[in-house]
């Protein structure tokens, strides 16, 4: 039973690898791409919860002021993160923001009640490498190396890992539905004042519906799942699972922009993917050793 949570999360970051595509394919400003993003997230939630007969778990009756925060602190990591490849390459992005399990692996046990995961440092010594031969084998045409951009990766790696401890501590007390939908509603509304600097924040024609899918299904349906299995999983696991993400786009560029998949990308994503497989398989097997007992028991839909 605890296996399928794990597999669930690879899942989700799986999917985001579309986010990647849809990216590449609307020439919009960064952080508009993220407000439309956050604004039919925010949109298409209440239809979720009311379709699953969980509507009235949109209400956020405690630590609401921690979620405003999470929402801005998510804003500005995706920010940074496109920030980063704006100012560098894909490759350089991969390489910075893709440091964030590391951080988790360090942060997690000083603010949960986890101990450092095994599993986890074993899995991380065999992804973390093939992270850095997907990097090099999307390097090709990229732009050169700004101290900028590192510190903007770094940024965005170090605000993911506290979003994620963050989210983990608040989803104990706060259903996944009011979290996410007061995350999407912060972020949008703090991002609306700078769409007046964007030299196009308006999408065109199709792009509109390629930012409804990315917003609706891949950023609402998707993350409430997530923060649903968030709550059944370690900071840690969750932190290296993410790792299948850039795998998953690299696969989605190959198979739908016709970009070319190099040995390094092929190499990196099968030791990426292994690592991730070790996670998915033994993670949970250690979990109450990691966790407190009363955080142990699997958690039904919209508790």
């Amino acid at each position: 039973m605890p296996v399928r949570w794990n597999l669930l999360v690879a899942g989700a970051v799986a999917s985001w690898g579309f986010v990647s595509v849809i990216v590449a394919g609307v020439d919009i400003a960064g952080y508009a791409l993220v407000f439309w993003r956050c604004l039919f997230a925010a949109a298409a939630i209440p239809f979720l919860a009311w379709a699953l007969g969980r509507a009235d778990r949109l209400a956020l009756r405690r630590h609401r002021a921690r979620t405003v925060v999470l929402g801005l602190l998510l804003a500005l990591h995706w920010a940074l993160f496109f920030e980063t490849v704006k100012r560098s390459s894909v490759a350089v992005a991969i390489l910075t923001v893709y440091t964030a399990p590391i951080f988790l692996a360090v942060l997690a046990p000083l603010f949960l009640p986890e101990r450092r995961s095994r599993v986890g440092l074993v899995a991380l010594t065999i992804s973390a490498p093939g992270l850095v031969l997907i990097a090099l084998g999307g390097e090709a045409g990229g732009k050169g190396v700004d101290p900028v951009a590192i510190a903007t990766g770094i940024g965005a790696a170090l605000l993911y890992a506290v979003i994620v401890i963050a989210q983990k501590d608040t989803l104990r007390s706060v259903s996944p539905f009011a979290i996410a939908f007061w995350q999407y509603v912060t972020a949008a509304v703090a991002l609306a004042p700078a769409l007046l600097a964007a030299d196009r924040a308006l999408p065109q024609g199709a792009e509109w519906g390629y930012l409804v899918l990315m917003g609706s299904v891949l950023t609402a349906t998707v993350g409430v799942v997530y923060l649903l299995c968030l709550r059944n999983v370690t900071a840690q696991a969750a932190g290296l699972l993410g790792y299948v993400e850039p795998v998953s786009a690299s696969v989605l560029a190959w198979a739908i922009l016709g970009q070319t998949i190099g040995w390094q990308v092929a190499l990196g994503g099968a030791a990426v993917l292994a690592g991730g497989a070790l996670v998915v398989r033994y993670a949970e097997s250690e979990r109450a050793a990691l966790e407190a007992p009363e955080l142990a028991g699997a958690v039904r839909i919209g508790e």
